[in-house]
């Protein structure tokens, strides 16, 4: 609802990126454009020590387009650059590292055995619900992510929110300020709109022509385009043995992941003295376990339920004591009371679990799980032997030849995979054509994800700037254009006399059909009634943000709508129950966001932070088209 009063319910791609990602940036490093390294391109900002380069702006934008596309199937960064995406996103990324740095200027730099812990959690290092050393190192190789890289991110999130989080949690808006808000969204709007109908389409003259194109020379500029050549790396194409050897010791290293051990069902009181575990094993006897734990214990059904469990992993929780007192039980049995380091255990046991699978049962799911493995580790090996050869200056050429890799070259496309004389690119190209717009042609081959567990070997051959296709190859289509255009423009200054009657004092509906066209079509709405519609037609949207009194022009190609809002009327907030309170949580929780942005510009004022706007502006106009050259007419 906030977003509704402040925004006027439009809703441009550069709106949405706003909501969606900045302060997912700032605040939580959400698709955090610093991971990986860097390629060797122009810096646009320095915060404290740290820079923020060209490549790590062009990143971001690639990540905001992916988000885009979610909505706006067919958006492009050019799209994007024409929103005001560039610079939105260089500040953004500006002001999270500088909320950074400022909170570890602060003292709140994340220590080594808080990032470890955090790495430790993470599920995809673990093995058996443990954090596995090789898991992690195969996990981060396969991510192209070093130890250093990692833990500096981790470090970044874990400085961030021990700033914010204490400062942002308690933020509340009180209802003398949420109520005025309120109101306005159920006042009641009255009024009417109108179509003028578009102009007649004559052809336009060849000076009309040449001064249309003129004009509008954005509208038929080629953005910058890249040619790159690439060979694709799949852990499928890795040679893989798995000797029976390797199965059996990956079955004996963990015997629980694959079920060598048989499990129990089982239930659990821990009290902090023997007598009161004494008196819970005697009543559950008699009454059953669960009514003796709830009255002797206050526990519930879900506090003495701990599952299935093996009986080395119910040690590993408790002690072997009392797994070994655990498993002893027949179904429906109750243990004596077993001390461990966490007080008296009594267990009953609920259900035998799954039996122990023998080495044969499981033979082939851990041959499949070791290969897959081992795919992952020769195809990790192979991105390394990449790297160091290209590292020692190596070609492509001879890089290909020497891992058996098939060598593809692309013509120069645009990020987008498009191309002036040929069908856009689709699939794997065209995710290709983005990432060789994220390096330099100087740097070489790099190994960059797609996706999946699929990469790709990729290098940037050449660049061909922006430039705007010449009259004379497009001159029919811009005739077409032209001469809509100029039906357009006749139809405009029709509405805009209309707008100019009402202005001078003519009631709406007599400017109207004054004008030749028919009556206007009454409207009445609120606010309100909109707030839970996924799209609000534009003319909605005019009629419901217009001012009382005023006229609105709307539309385009098809014509033009007269949107008048006559009056404004107070409605009954007293019809709308619960509606302040909602103004309120809508308004806290958008109080974060904004002491997150506000915060940010602090902190890059106090770490003295300078930014290039001339590169910030280059990356804007070539990927617009903007910066394109004047062609030949």
């Amino acid at each position: 609802m906030l977003q509704f009063i402040r925004k006027g319910l439009s809703s441009p791609i550069a709106l949405g990126i706003l909501a969606l990602v900045v302060v997912a940036f700032i605040i939580t490093g959400v698709g955090d454009p610093f991971a990986g390294s860097a390629t060797r391109q122009g810096v646009i900002a320095t915060v404290g020590d740290r820079t923020i380069s060209e490549g790590d702006l062009l990143r971001t934008l690639d990540t905001v387009l992916q988000t885009a596309r979610q909505q706006t199937p067919d958006a492009t960064l050019a799209d994007l650059a024409n929103d005001g995406a560039v610079g939105l996103m260089a500040d953004q990324l500006v002001g999270r590292a500088a909320i950074e740095v400022y909170a570890e200027s602060l003292g709140l730099a994340a220590s080594d055995r808080a990032v470890g812990a955090v790495i430790a959690a993470i599920p995809a290092f673990q093995v058996a619900g443990k954090f596995d050393q090789d898991t992690y190192n195969r996990v981060i190789s396969q991510q192209r992510l070093s130890d250093a890289q990692l833990r500096q991110d981790i470090a970044g999130d874990i400085s961030r929110k021990a700033l914010l989080s204490p400062l942002t949690a308690a933020m509340n808006m009180p209802a003398g300020m949420a109520t005025p808000l309120a109101q306005s969204l159920v006042d009641i709007r009255r009024g009417g709109v109108a179509l003028v109908p578009p102009g007649t389409v004559t052809p336009a003259t060849d000076a009309e022509v040449t001064a249309f194109y003129t004009a509008n020379r954005s509208r038929f500029a080629v953005p910058e385009r890249r040619g790159f050549r690439y060979a694709l790396l799949d852990p499928a194409q890795v040679a893989v043995t798995v000797t029976d050897a390797d199965i059996a010791a990956a079955f004996a290293k963990d015997p629980a992941r694959y079920g060598a051990a048989p499990t129990r069902r089982l239930l659990q009181v821990v009290v902090p003295d023997e007598a009161r575990a004494k008196a819970v094993a005697a009543a559950a006897a008699t009454e059953g376990f669960a009514a003796a734990a709830q009255r002797l214990a206050g526990f519930g059904a879900a506090d003495i339920a701990i599952g299935e469990k093996s009986q080395s992993a119910l040690a590993a929780e408790t002690s072997p004591a009392v797994a070994a007192a655990a498993f002893a039980l027949p179904v429906g049995g109750i243990s004596a009371p077993v001390r461990s380091a966490f007080g008296w255990h009594v267990l009953s046991l609920e259900a035998m679990g799954n039996p122990a699978r023998s080495l044969a049962q499981v033979r082939d799911t851990i041959r499949q799980e070791l290969t897959a493995r081992a795919a992952a580790d020769g195809l990790a090996a192979t991105v390394a032997r990449i790297e160091e050869a290209a590292e020692d200056g190596k070609s492509f050429a001879d890089v290909a030849t020497a891992e058996r890799l098939n060598l593809f070259s692309q013509p120069p496309v645009t990020r987008e995979g498009a191309s002036i004389d040929a069908a856009p690119l689709e699939g794997v190209p065209a995710r290709l054509a983005a990432l060789a717009f994220a390096q330099q042609p100087e740097d070489g081959i790099t190994v960059q994800r797609l996706e999946g567990e699929q990469l790709a070997a990729i290098e940037t051959t050449t660049i061909v700037g922006a430039t705007v296709r010449p009259l004379a190859e497009i001159k029919q289509l811009v005739a077409e254009l032209a001469a809509r255009d100029k039906a357009v423009k006749a139809s405009r200054a029709r509405a805009d006399a209309i707008v100019a009657a009402v202005k001078s004092g003519t009631p709406f509906a007599k400017a109207v059909t004054d004008a030749g066209l028919p009556a206007p079509q009454p409207l009445t709405g609120r606010r309100v009634d909109v707030l839970q519609q996924p799209q609000v037609p534009p003319l909605i949207q005019a009629f419901l943000t217009t001012q009382p009194g005023t006229t609105r022009v709307i539309g385009g190609m098809e014509g033009w709508a007269l949107v008048h809002v006559a009056e404004v009327t107070p409605g009954n907030l007293a019809e709308a129950p619960g509606l302040v309170d909602a103004m309120r949580r809508e308004i806290a929780g958008q109080l974060p966001n904004e002491f997150a942005e506000a915060l940010a510009a602090a902190a890059e004022r106090e770490i003295k932070a300078t930014r290039n706007t001339a590169a910030v502006d280059a990356v804007r106009r070539r990927l617009s088209g903007a910066g394109a050259a004047d062609p030949a007419s």
